[in-house]
């Protein structure tokens, strides 16, 4: 098992999620896809609701409070 392969409780992320950017210029994001690698934290790409704007982040900044707040799960939508 690889260093990185544990997540925390309360990381599972699917397509469609959708996450608000905390600070000024936040915003909305969904989840297009999961980047699932052996060797490396797990990451998502992100776009932006209304917007062109696309970002890939790791997962555990998605559920930092000072960088994303969870809104809602792909299947409440």
């Amino acid at each position: 098992m690889s260093l990185f392969g544990r997540r925390a409780r309360g990381d599972d992320v699917a397509p469609g999620d959708i996450f608000r950017k905390a600070g000024t210029y936040g915003g909305e994001w969904i989840v297009e896809r999961i980047f699932d690698y052996p060797d490396i934290p797990r990451h998502v790409r992100l776009v932006e609701r209304n917007g062109a704007r696309a970002m890939t982040v790791a997962v555990s900044m998605l559920f930092d409070p000072d960088c994303f707040q969870h809104v809602r799960q792909a299947a409440e939508f």
